[in-house]
């Protein structure tokens, strides 16, 4: 509904759905505030003690609309940011919920998202035995 809140660039013929998925534009306010809406009414009305988090989407169009053009290379810093003040939202309202982070079978993480959350794996495979 909303596509000028996902990375990518805007005008283009073409974008890559990855797994038919777009990736939300977290260097956005308005995102974040969407989504810290969503998660709070969800968290609020059910008895939820455990969120994952999974970063199963690669990211591939890297493009931030409302960054000027000379400053697109700060896009994907600035995307972490974004999903850190959403992370610290969780973890502030809702201190009761365990957060568990995932790179989506990506085998990669950020050591920064230890700092919300007590756990990360690099793979939804996390059998010792089958990696």
């Amino acid at each position: 509904q909303n596509p000028q809140w996902t990375l990518n660039q805007q005008g283009r013929r073409f974008r890559c759905e990855g797994r038919f998925q777009l990736v939300l534009d977290f260097t956005l306010p308005a995102v974040r505030n969407y989504i810290c809406g969503k998660l709070s009414a969800l968290l609020s009305g059910s008895n939820i003690e455990y969120m994952k988090w999974d970063m199963n989407r690669h990211l591939t169009e890297v493009y931030g609309n409302a960054i000027a053009p000379e400053r697109q290379g700060e896009v994907f810093h600035r995307y972490m940011l974004g999903v850190y003040q959403v992370l610290a939202f969780v973890n502030e309202k809702f201190p009761h919920v365990r957060i568990e982070t995932c790179s989506g079978g990506g085998g990669r993480f950020d050591p920064g998202m230890l700092y919300f959350s007590p756990q990360i794996w690099a793979s939804d495979n996390t059998d010792v035995f089958s990696r």
